[in-house]
């Protein structure tokens, strides 16, 4: 008794389809991953071409009688007068945050590629998975440490120059990294799934 391997067969349309999610990933990964180093590089060259988002709490004026308060929890500033180290922090962030859009989309791209090539489970995808899991997971860590402690800096330095509104500190979302972590099971997943795709293929 012979046992047949699952049919790895994809569908004309429906490859056409995942080569065109494919070059629409890969090419909006690589400019985003060019904006992201742009931004850095003007953030230490040229800091008041790209605005610093700090914590604040300022009030709103309001026109309406039914508004009983109105305040803004986020300034955006243009301005030349910050440290060099704020300014590289702040470079910090932007680069890991483009290095990780880069990996991922390398990991992204390589699982299409493979599902593509009729390989779901080849080794490639498994270690393209963990790339991008990981990348998502470490890459959001210090993208959002260095750009907070930035603005955390930032906020402190322009203090007096905004009239004291700014609030030393930053936000941090910690979806990215379980997201992260989430890809970094699946890739095990994969795994899983090609040990049984060879054990399924030696009994043939």
């Amino acid at each position: 008794m012979t046992i047949s391997p699952p049919s790895s067969d994809i569908h004309l349309a429906d490859r056409i389809a995942l080569r065109a999610v494919l070059v629409v990933a890969v090419l909006g990964g690589a400019v985003l991953t060019t904006l992201g180093l742009f931004t850095a590089i003007s953030r230490v060259v040229d800091p008041s071409r790209y605005p610093v988002s700090v914590l604040a709490d300022v009030v709103v004026p309001a026109s309406s009688g039914g508004v009983v308060d109105a305040r803004a929890d986020s300034v955006l500033v243009h301005t030349t007068d910050l440290s060099a180290g704020t300014l590289w922090l702040l470079a910090g962030g932007d680069f890991c945050s483009a290095l990780t859009i880069a990996l991922v989309t390398f990991g992204f791209g390589s699982v299409l590629w493979r599902v593509v090539q009729r390989q779901p489970f080849h080794r490639q995808t498994y270690l393209a998975t963990i790339t991008a899991g990981s990348a998502i997971a470490l890459g959001s860590l210090l993208s959002q440490g260095l750009g907070g402690l930035g603005q955390l800096a930032a906020a402190t330095e322009l203090s007096t120059a905004l009239g004291g509104v700014t609030v030393p500190g930053f936000l941090f979302s910690p979806v990215p990294v379980v997201a992260g972590f989430g890809i970094l099971a699946l890739a095990y997943v994969f795994r899983a799934g090609a040990g049984l795709q060879r054990d399924t293929e030696g009994l043939v």
